[in-house]
């Protein structure tokens, strides 16, 4: 054990700081790539033409002066603009080199450094510059301009920048200083959804035609997953993009529906819509958070569209609204409001039930405008009916057609009831915490919701046999605002979608077409994000209802196959953290024998081998102590505070802290669009799920259907002949020089750095 954690912390001592998508690299074959210290990458895309600026800046760490060369991959059809590299007043120059040469001079990397996360460009073009010399103790700047036309299908283009060359195994790679991307992006046809399924990125549109797309990340963050960017163009009122993925042709496929409406709208154009404004006037509320509450209602009230209708209601021993019935939003009753508001005190217990039934009565004669209701408490029912099924079945009783958005404030409150309410009234729930917080949240979401496009969407999906749908419900589509809906097909064909919904009264109906591949391995990051939607959903239905068999069945399945961590899958909580990639000059320990590539038998696997090992560490367990071991950081730090840590008590979690992590864990599992942030013990790759176990990763099928197998030495001829004969296969074998690939038809490929095949005849032939 000591040895192995010695050569673990000598690993991460020697190793370079970062592996990033450009490489200075030392001509000293003793030497890793130079750290870098700030990358900014900025891209113009007109009508899907992008230009791509990279700015990096390398780290010599050592106290002399180097030589080395500088290996740019570039995007598959990208074209060199500008180089800017001055050394002694003369400006250097460079080459690009084409696949075949690109792919040498990668392999040849791959070899020196052992690292097989390179291989995510071996079949890249590359630009190669000699730098000579770089300053001992001393920085290196590099600058270059590349331009491409993007990949452009359906309304659909799609933006690629690779960043993560260095092993998923290794230690996150992270910039010395910082990272930014931007990307602006101009269409003559309307831009409809911005999506990126790898990072949160920050979008602001300046019109339908113009948007800003960004993120920008401090010192030590971790820069190892691709880029990806999506963006869609339609003319549309309503714009919708499907994108499919069916890896398995026997097999149901997924599908991603993204829906998006028009930034630019007239007055006319807005629906008209009914709000109910409820907020808690307890005890609980006194000083403070009072006064937050005054300013946050205060803002949406000013924010009222013209042609409006909205109430006021405060609670706390007793209920009392502003109008007898919602009223139109004229410049006098906004007035009354604003008097209404400034005017509350903080006093007495906490009535929600009769304060949502006061709320709810204002949906009775709406006529055909969206009733919402934003109901704000700190606390448990302590007045009146106090149950929290009754509240809850009340609610769901008086409400016709009214959307619920609760917020609950503080942590002394029953997130459960509040979860149940919103999820009967077709809305949602969140918690805020004091302070900024408060009025962030609050403003935020009725900036969000102060614009309804559409209300009571449908999508007809029928024409593909689709199922497990998610949301289950659309609910309204607003201004700015981008639905993503995401479900299994049957019938691969090209078809037509229909998206219906009303306008004040009309029903409005858009036709698109779209198709559900037969066999397409594209957006492989789709299968996932549905199946985190539907394990956060199927936890909800037992966390609001109560435990039922087939749905825990379900969720471990799930879980299982794609490496989510829940309650009823914890063993994803208590890998050990992994091994770095060795150095060349460092010595490595020998595997773990329990290894599932380090067992004997060569090809076959036994009941007793080191797969059904592999599978009893897999086997569900309630949620056990991970003492000793890291934690998991799963969607945010609220799921691993929800659930899944150590010591944390039930999914059924009702009051507290324990209850609002647990809502805001299942909140997010039900609206992921990031298929990158996972936990530490899983990795995605080449549409597949990897689960680390004993020093190296394993697909999860291979976890269940061990099979015959056979073990390919990293870094031999036969493992670069795997990569040409499998190049869909790259991403997975990028990920660590141990790894297990499952080939399907109950067969698997062992990646190992000793004793295993070394011949590319053996590769082919079992591949056949």
């Amino acid at each position: 054990m000591m040895t192995r954690r010695l050569a673990v912390l000598l690993a991460a001592l020697f190793a370079p700081a970062v592996f990033a998508q450009g490489m200075l690299l030392p001509t000293d074959p003793s030497m890793g790539p130079l750290g870098i210290k700030s990358q900014r990458v900025s891209a113009e895309i007109v009508d899907g033409a992008a230009v791509t600026k990279v700015e990096q800046v390398f780290v010599n760490t050592s106290n002399r002066q180097l030589e080395a060369h500088y290996v740019f991959p570039l995007p598959k059809g990208a074209a060199l603009q500008d180089f800017s590299l001055w050394i002694n007043g003369k400006r250097t120059r460079g080459e690009v080199l084409e696949k075949q040469k690109a792919t040498e001079i990668y392999e040849g990397i791959v070899r020196r450094l052992q690292d097989p996360g390179l291989l995510e460009y071996v079949d890249s073009d590359a630009f190669r510059a000699r730098v000579f010399p770089v300053p001992a103790n001393g920085e290196q700047r590099i600058e270059l301009t590349f331009s491409q036309v993007l990949d452009f299908s359906g309304g659909l283009y799609q933006y690629h920048y690779p960043l993560g060359a260095g092993s998923r195994g290794a230690p996150k790679l992270s910039v010395r200083q910082d990272f930014t991307f931007s990307a602006t992006i101009k269409s003559k046809t309307p831009l409809r959804s911005i999506y990126s399924p790898t990072h949160r990125l920050g979008v602001s549109r300046k019109s339908d035609n113009d948007a800003v797309a960004g993120l920008e990340l401090g010192a030590g963050t971790d820069i190892s997953k691709d880029l990806d960017l999506f963006y869609t163009v339609s003319d549309k009122a309503v714009g919708l993009t499907f994108m499919s993925h069916r890896p398995d042709p026997e097999q149901p496929g997924y599908f991603m529906a993204l829906i998006s409406p028009r930034t630019e709208l007239k007055p006319d154009e807005i629906l008209a819509k009914r709000i109910t404004f409820v907020i808690d006037t307890s005890g609980s509320m006194m000083g403070e958070r009072m006064k937050l509450a005054r300013d946050s209602l205060k803002y949406c009230v000013q924010k009222l569209n013209a042609r409006d209708e909205f109430n006021v209601v405060r609670f706390s021993t007793d209920v009392e609204a502003l109008f007898d019935k919602p009223q139109a939003a004229s410049e006098g009753n906004v007035k009354k409001a604003l008097e209404f508001v400034g005017n509350l005190e903080a006093i007495g217990g906490t009535a929600i039930d009769e304060a949502m039934t006061r709320a709810l009565k204002d949906g009775e004669g709406r006529g055909d405008r969206p009733h919402l209701v934003m109901f704000i408490t700190d606390g448990h029912p302590t007045v009146g009916e106090t149950d929290e099924a009754a509240i809850a079945a009340n609610a769901k009783k008086l409400n016709h057609g009214s959307r619920v958005f609760t917020f609950g404030v503080g942590d002394d409150l029953n997130a459960r009831l509040l979860d149940r309410i919103a999820d009967e009234g077709q809305g949602t729930s969140d918690f805020v915490r004091d302070g900024r917080d408060f009025e962030v949240k609050i403003g935020g979401f009725y900036d969000k919701v102060a614009n309804p496009v559409l209300a009571d969407l449908a999508l007809d999906l029928s024409t593909f046999g689709a199922s497990d749908v998610y949301p289950r419900r659309l609910g309204d589509l607003f201004k700015g605002s981008q639905l993503v809906v995401m479900g299994r097909y049957r019938t691969p064909k090209d078809g037509a979608i229909t998206l219906t919904g009303s306008f004040n009264g009309r029903k409005t109906a858009y036709e698109y077409r779209a198709e559900a591949t037969k066999d397409g391995k594209a957006f492989d990051f789709v299968p996932r994000l549905w199946a985190i939607r539907k394990v956060g959903y199927l936890m909800e239905e037992i966390r609001l209802h109560g435990e039922k068999p087939e749905l825990k069945d379900e969720i471990v399945t799930l879980g299982k196959k794609f490496g989510i961590v829940t309650p009823y899958t914890s063993y994803l909580v208590i890998e050990d953290t992994p091994m770095p990639v060795a150095r060349p000059d460092l010595p490595r320990p020998p595997p773990p024998r329990d290894m599932p590539w380090a067992a004997t038998g060569g090809e076959g696997r036994g009941a007793g081998g080191s797969f059904e090992r592999a599978r009893l560490e897999a086997k569900v367990a309630p949620a056990p102590s991970t003492a000793g071991a890291p934690a998991a950081p799963a969607m945010e730090d609220d799921f691993d505070k929800g659930f899944g840590g150590p010591g944390k008590k039930s999914l059924g979690d009702a009051a507290g802290a324990e209850g609002i992590a647990t809502s805001k864990a299942l909140r997010k599992m039900k609206e992921e669009e990031v298929s990158n942030k996972v936990s530490e013990p899983v990795r995605q790759a080449s549409g597949r799920t990897f689960i680390f176990r004993s020093g190296g990763w394993v697909d999860a099928e291979a976890l269940t259907v061990p099979g015959k197998q056979l073990k390919v030495k990293y870094l031999s001829d036969a493992y670069f002949a795997l990569l040409k004969a499998r190049p869909d296969l790259k991403a997975a074998l990028a990920l660590s020089d141990r790894l297990v690939i499952s080939l399907g038809h109950d067969r698997s490929i062992a990646i190992v750095p000793e004793a295993g095949e070394t011949k590319a005849d053996a590769v082919t032939a079992f591949l056949k």
